[in-house]
Protein backbone atom coordinates (compact mmCIF):
# COMPACT_ATOMS: atom_id res chain seq x y z
CA UNK A 1 0.00 0.00 0.00
CA UNK A 2 1.44 3.45 -1.18
CA UNK A 3 0.06 6.55 0.80
CA UNK A 4 0.15 10.01 0.15
CA UNK A 5 0.52 12.90 2.64
CA UNK A 6 0.18 16.08 0.71
CA UNK A 7 1.83 19.02 3.08
CA UNK A 8 -0.15 22.12 1.72
CA UNK A 9 2.58 24.62 1.83
CA UNK A 10 5.73 25.44 0.33
CA UNK A 11 7.86 25.22 3.39
CA UNK A 12 10.07 21.79 2.91
CA UNK A 13 11.36 21.93 6.20
CA UNK A 14 7.95 21.76 7.63
CA UNK A 15 7.79 17.80 7.93
CA UNK A 16 11.07 16.15 9.36
CA UNK A 17 11.92 12.24 10.45
CA UNK A 18 9.01 11.15 8.14
CA UNK A 19 8.95 8.11 9.47
CA UNK A 20 8.93 8.69 12.89
CA UNK A 21 6.04 11.12 12.45
CA UNK A 22 3.70 7.61 11.07
CA UNK A 23 5.07 5.04 13.25
CA UNK A 24 2.79 3.49 15.55
CA UNK A 25 0.02 4.43 13.13
CA UNK A 26 0.36 2.91 9.98
CA UNK A 27 1.75 -0.80 9.50
CA UNK A 28 5.48 -1.01 8.68
CA UNK A 29 4.59 -2.27 5.22
CA UNK A 30 2.55 0.86 4.85
CA UNK A 31 4.73 3.16 2.40
CA UNK A 32 4.02 6.97 3.07
CA UNK A 33 5.99 9.70 0.92
CA UNK A 34 5.21 13.39 1.56
CA UNK A 35 5.25 16.26 -0.96
CA UNK A 36 4.89 20.00 -0.42
CA UNK A 37 2.79 21.74 -3.05
CA UNK A 38 4.60 23.70 -5.82
CA UNK A 39 3.07 26.77 -5.29
CA UNK A 40 1.34 28.33 -2.57
CA UNK A 41 1.61 29.81 0.84
CA UNK A 42 4.62 28.96 3.17
CA UNK A 43 2.23 28.39 6.20
CA UNK A 44 -1.23 28.10 6.63
CA UNK A 45 -3.00 30.65 9.55
CA UNK A 46 -6.07 32.08 7.43
CA UNK A 47 -8.78 31.70 4.85
CA UNK A 48 -6.65 33.61 2.38
CA UNK A 49 -4.09 31.20 3.03
CA UNK A 50 -5.93 28.33 2.89
CA UNK A 51 -7.71 29.31 -0.44
CA UNK A 52 -4.27 30.06 -2.40
CA UNK A 53 -3.02 26.41 -1.41
CA UNK A 54 -6.45 25.00 -2.25
CA UNK A 55 -5.94 24.20 -5.88
CA UNK A 56 -2.68 22.85 -5.92
CA UNK A 57 -3.28 20.45 -3.25
CA UNK A 58 -5.76 19.03 -6.02
CA UNK A 59 -3.42 18.77 -8.65
CA UNK A 60 -1.08 16.98 -5.95
CA UNK A 61 -4.04 14.59 -5.63
CA UNK A 62 -4.66 13.88 -9.19
CA UNK A 63 -0.69 13.09 -9.62
CA UNK A 64 -0.87 10.90 -7.01
CA UNK A 65 -3.89 9.03 -8.18
CA UNK A 66 -2.21 8.41 -11.67
CA UNK A 67 0.79 7.65 -9.87
CA UNK A 68 -0.39 4.45 -8.26
CA UNK A 69 -0.95 5.72 -4.97
CA UNK A 70 -3.63 4.06 -3.10
CA UNK A 71 -4.65 7.01 -1.08
CA UNK A 72 -4.07 10.30 0.01
CA UNK A 73 -3.79 12.43 3.14
CA UNK A 74 -3.94 16.10 3.30
CA UNK A 75 -1.71 17.62 6.49
CA UNK A 76 -3.50 20.53 7.63
CA UNK A 77 -6.53 20.95 10.24
CA UNK A 78 -7.78 23.57 8.03
CA UNK A 79 -8.21 20.85 5.41
CA UNK A 80 -7.20 23.29 2.22
CA UNK A 81 -8.78 21.65 -1.21
CA UNK A 82 -10.03 18.64 0.41
CA UNK A 83 -13.52 18.51 -0.72
CA UNK A 84 -12.46 19.39 -4.09
CA UNK A 85 -10.05 16.16 -4.36
CA UNK A 86 -12.30 14.00 -2.77
CA UNK A 87 -14.26 15.15 -6.51
CA UNK A 88 -11.68 14.89 -8.78
CA UNK A 89 -10.14 11.72 -7.93
CA UNK A 90 -11.27 8.35 -6.85
CA UNK A 91 -8.96 6.98 -4.21
CA UNK A 92 -9.64 7.86 -0.53
CA UNK A 93 -8.99 11.38 0.34
CA UNK A 94 -8.78 12.27 3.88
CA UNK A 95 -7.96 15.47 5.57
CA UNK A 96 -6.18 15.58 8.77
CA UNK A 97 -9.27 18.06 10.53
CA UNK A 98 -11.87 15.89 9.40
CA UNK A 99 -10.18 12.84 10.98
CA UNK A 100 -9.76 14.69 14.06
CA UNK A 101 -13.08 15.87 14.21
CA UNK A 102 -14.37 12.28 13.43
CA UNK A 103 -12.80 10.36 15.90
CA UNK A 104 -13.29 13.02 18.63
CA UNK A 105 -16.58 12.88 18.62
CA UNK A 106 -16.14 8.81 19.55
CA UNK A 107 -13.96 9.74 22.41
CA UNK A 108 -15.98 12.52 24.14
CA UNK A 109 -18.92 14.87 24.19
CA UNK A 110 -17.03 18.65 24.80
CA UNK A 111 -14.57 18.61 22.44
CA UNK A 112 -12.11 21.32 21.86
CA UNK A 113 -8.93 22.09 19.63
CA UNK A 114 -5.91 23.50 20.88
CA UNK A 115 -3.29 25.58 19.88
CA UNK A 116 0.11 26.68 20.43
CA UNK A 117 -0.66 30.44 20.39
CA UNK A 118 0.92 33.23 20.48
CA UNK A 119 3.18 31.33 18.21
CA UNK A 120 2.82 31.16 14.64
CA UNK A 121 3.05 27.91 12.32
CA UNK A 122 6.76 28.27 10.91
CA UNK A 123 8.00 29.02 15.01
CA UNK A 124 6.23 25.99 15.93
CA UNK A 125 9.15 24.40 13.74
CA UNK A 126 11.82 26.21 15.76
CA UNK A 127 11.26 25.69 19.03
CA UNK A 128 8.58 22.31 19.90
CA UNK A 129 9.66 23.19 23.63
CA UNK A 130 7.87 26.27 23.42
CA UNK A 131 4.98 25.21 21.55
CA UNK A 132 4.64 22.39 24.32
CA UNK A 133 4.72 25.11 26.99
CA UNK A 134 1.66 26.97 24.77
CA UNK A 135 -0.04 23.90 24.32
CA UNK A 136 0.06 23.08 28.77
CA UNK A 137 -1.32 26.36 29.34
CA UNK A 138 -3.83 26.93 26.58
CA UNK A 139 -5.04 23.14 26.89
CA UNK A 140 -5.23 23.11 30.57
CA UNK A 141 -7.59 26.29 30.13
CA UNK A 142 -9.88 24.34 27.77
CA UNK A 143 -10.25 21.15 30.60
CA UNK A 144 -10.89 24.23 32.75
CA UNK A 145 -13.69 25.12 30.50
CA UNK A 146 -15.24 21.47 30.35
CA UNK A 147 -13.34 20.17 27.51
CA UNK A 148 -12.83 16.28 27.71
CA UNK A 149 -11.50 15.65 24.59
CA UNK A 150 -8.02 18.25 23.22
CA UNK A 151 -7.53 18.20 18.98
CA UNK A 152 -4.07 19.51 18.32
CA UNK A 153 -4.99 22.34 15.90
CA UNK A 154 -1.88 22.55 13.63
CA UNK A 155 -0.10 19.39 12.20
CA UNK A 156 3.19 21.14 12.48
CA UNK A 157 2.20 19.86 16.52
CA UNK A 158 2.44 16.44 15.07
CA UNK A 159 4.34 13.94 17.87
CA UNK A 160 3.31 16.49 21.28
CA UNK A 161 0.04 14.45 21.82
CA UNK A 162 0.81 11.59 23.89
CA UNK A 163 3.29 13.62 26.19
CA UNK A 164 0.41 15.99 26.40
CA UNK A 165 -2.27 13.48 26.99
CA UNK A 166 0.18 12.14 29.83
CA UNK A 167 0.41 15.75 31.70
CA UNK A 168 -3.42 16.29 30.77
CA UNK A 169 -5.30 12.65 31.24
CA UNK A 170 -7.87 13.53 28.22
CA UNK A 171 -7.23 11.82 24.89
CA UNK A 172 -5.65 14.36 23.02
CA UNK A 173 -5.66 13.71 19.22
CA UNK A 174 -3.09 14.62 16.06
CA UNK A 175 -5.17 14.95 13.02
CA UNK A 176 -2.32 13.94 10.46
CA UNK A 177 -1.64 10.51 11.94
CA UNK A 178 -5.69 9.58 12.30
CA UNK A 179 -6.08 10.57 8.85
CA UNK A 180 -3.35 8.30 8.12
CA UNK A 181 -4.72 5.26 9.59
CA UNK A 182 -8.15 6.19 8.26
CA UNK A 183 -6.99 6.34 5.09
CA UNK A 184 -5.02 2.60 5.01
CA UNK A 185 -8.56 1.30 6.96
CA UNK A 186 -10.34 2.17 3.77
CA UNK A 187 -8.00 1.18 1.29
CA UNK A 188 -7.64 -2.09 3.33
CA UNK A 189 -11.51 -2.56 3.23
CA UNK A 190 -11.80 -0.83 -0.40
CA UNK A 191 -14.32 2.09 0.03
CA UNK A 192 -13.36 5.55 -0.76
CA UNK A 193 -15.56 8.80 -0.67
CA UNK A 194 -19.19 8.57 -2.47
CA UNK A 195 -19.55 9.78 -6.24
CA UNK A 196 -23.09 11.16 -4.73
CA UNK A 197 -21.59 13.57 -2.34
CA UNK A 198 -18.38 14.41 -3.85
CA UNK A 199 -19.06 13.69 -8.08
CA UNK A 200 -16.64 14.00 -10.52
CA UNK A 201 -16.28 17.71 -11.97
CA UNK A 202 -17.52 18.48 -15.66
CA UNK A 203 -14.76 18.31 -18.66
CA UNK A 204 -13.84 22.01 -19.46
CA UNK A 205 -10.58 24.03 -19.89
CA UNK A 206 -8.97 25.23 -17.20
CA UNK A 207 -5.26 26.90 -17.20
CA UNK A 208 -2.93 26.04 -13.50
CA UNK A 209 0.40 26.24 -13.41
CA UNK A 210 2.48 23.29 -14.99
Amino acid sequence: MKLLVIVPIITKDFIKNPRERVETYVRLETKVDFVNIDYGPASIESMYDHDMAAPFVVKKAEWAEKNGYDAVVVSCMMDPGVEAAKQAVNIPVVGSGEAANQVAGLLGKNVKTVHARPLTVLQLIANPEKAFECLMINGKKAIEDGADVLILGCTGLTGLAKRLQNELNVPVLEGERLALSLAQMMVDVGISQSKKAFPKPAKKKRILPD
